[in-house]
């Protein structure tokens, strides 16, 4: 986790709090305004007010900034958003044109930039 800058990574009205970890000798470390908390508006036109909870976590050189939104309904909302640069792998390709339409999905990024899983209701897992 990364601290979050306020208007910058959370809107104007988000709260934000600190965050704990256990360093290699167990002692806790903290991370000031690691967590940031706000209600999100659908819109005019819909008036659905939600609550997301906020943290960006860094693992390489990637940040992903992963939201938790939860609804009136009950329902929760994961959403996970990518910045920096995508791990790209070697290919004898020198243009985007000359890959073949068998090919066109996953051929210039590294395998498992992201990967999703999802659990059912009686602990299935599947990917």
């Amino acid at each position: 986790m990364v601290s979050l800058k306020p208007l910058a990574d959370c809107p104007p009205n988000a709260a934000f709090f600190d965050a704990y970890y256990a360093a290699q000798d167990g002692r806790p470390v903290q991370i000031s305004n690691a967590i940031c908390v706000f209600q999100k508006h659908a819109g005019d036109i819909m008036q659905d007010v939600s609550l997301v909870v906020r943290i960006v976590s860094t693992v390489c050189n990637y940040d992903y900034i992963i939201d938790r939104e939860f609804k009136h309904s009950g329902s929760i909302k994961l959403g996970v958003g990518l910045t920096g640069i995508l791990g790209i792998k070697g290919t004898s390709y020198t243009h985007v044109d000359e890959i073949k339409e068998d090919d066109a999905f996953g051929t210039l990024l590294v395998d498992n930039s992201i990967k999703w899983k999802e659990c059912r209701s009686y602990g299935e897992l599947e990917t």
